[in-house]
């Protein structure tokens, strides 16, 4: 089943050269693992990729969350490297120096990669989890996005936050889709699961109603819904009912 991998989160960049440059002066991180222009980053036991892609830039809501202890102390280390919080007004809340105060405790505050991929940086007291990285997904209609991960994924148990964001669990990793006015802006791939034996997973989700994508990328292009790249790796691509782009790959990541 699809749930028993980890969903890692995927960002688009014009220049992975530039990219890699940015994550390690401005973040402190170095790729796990890169082949050309793309580049593989993990946190704890959490990861996320970044590719290159002419798609770049499209995403207008947050796309990933660096889940963390100590928000304050976060923001402080992130901005003594360069890295420029954002202010937003959500209502009746709104940041306060780049931070976002909850009633519950915890905090949430955002900043942007080169590519204009944003982030979130939070904290939440009821959070046993290390710090790691978490995917998120939008969606402009939260109930039924609820359904259909249920429905074609196979994710029945969710854990729903204030503010209509589910939490899911997933091979030990987590993400969350949340309800945003940008839901669908993004037209690149924003989640992906590695999996052991991409062709049964497929085949699996085709049972439950999933309907894969077929692309042409000039030199390679997918043949029955899937394509393998000149490494050898597998990937197979499908849209959600809020128009976000996932993909299965099969990849040897080891190291």
């Amino acid at each position: 089943m699809l749930r028993d991998y980890p969903m890692t989160a995927s960002l688009a960049t014009a220049d992975a050269a530039r990219a890699k440059a940015w994550y390690a002066e401005k973040l402190g991180l170095e790729p796990a693992f890169e082949d050309g222009g793309y580049l593989g980053y993990r946190v704890g036991p959490g990861m996320f990729t970044v590719y290159e892609t002419p798609t770049a830039g499209t995403a207008k809501n947050t796309v990933a969350n660096f889940n963390v202890r100590d928000l304050d102390a976060e923001v402080a280390r992130l901005r003594a490297r360069g890295v420029v919080f954002e202010d937003y007004e959500f209502g009746e809340y709104k940041t306060e120096n780049g931070i976002l105060r909850e009633p519950s405790g915890g905090g949430n505050s955002w900043f942007k990669d080169p590519d204009g991929n944003i982030w979130s940086v939070l904290s939440d007291p009821k959070d046993e989890r290390p710090p790691t990285i978490s995917g998120m997904l939008s969606a402009s209609d939260i109930d039924r996005a609820r359904d259909w991960y249920r429905d074609k994924l196979g994710y029945e148990r969710s854990v729903s936050y204030p503010g209509d964001v589910l939490g899911y669990e997933s091979g030990g990793g987590w993400f969350e889709v949340y309800k945003t006015d940008f839901a669908g802006t993004a037209k690149n791939t924003v989640g992906a699961w590695n999996v052991k034996d991409l062709r049964a997973e497929k085949a699996a989700l085709e049972a439950r109603g999933v309907k894969f994508e077929d692309y042409d990328f000039g030199e390679m292009k997918t043949v029955d819904g899937v394509m393998t790249d000149p490494s050898g790796g597998l990937n197979a691509w499908f849209t959600d009912s809020e128009g976000n782009i996932l993909a299965l790959v099969q990849y040897d990541m080891a190291g």
